[in-house]
């Protein structure tokens, strides 16, 4: 993806969302897009601070765990085509168990601490 590209993901789905939850803060990884100097000066122009975030860095981003078990869940219905990809990932959103999110939630004391166990480098998360 490029800049601009990113650009226009951001404008659709991100400043009024942004907005509506008075966010304090961004969060992305090191993609380059992301990094670009366009969309640098896109999230300063619309006072969107990022978090800063070292490129390999340990991923604690819990939406990475649920992306997972999505696929996996999503695989095993075989969509043929996007509308049929649509509708099965809106319905599995819909329909997952929120007691998997707060379990996720109730890990990061753990997986803060091996992160600093581990001085930064790689943990089993």
């Amino acid at each position: 993806m490029k800049g601009a590209n990113y650009i226009e993901v951001l404008r659709d789905h991100l400043l009024v969302p942004y907005a509506i939850h008075e966010c304090e803060v961004f969060m992305q990884d090191s993609a380059p897009a992301h990094r670009s100097k366009v969309v640098q000066k896109f999230l300063t122009d619309n006072n969107i601070p990022v978090f800063d975030w070292p490129g390999n860095s340990p991923d604690l981003n819990l939406i990475e765990n649920a992306w997972n078990e999505m696929k996996k869940a999503i695989a095993k219905k075989r969509p043929t085509n996007i509308n049929e990809l649509k509708q099965a990932l809106t319905k599995l959103w819909v329909e997952m168990d929120l007691s998997y999110f707060t379990k996720l939630a109730t890990s990061m004391p753990k997986r803060i601490g091996m992160v600093i166990q581990y001085k930064g480098n790689m943990t089993k998360y």
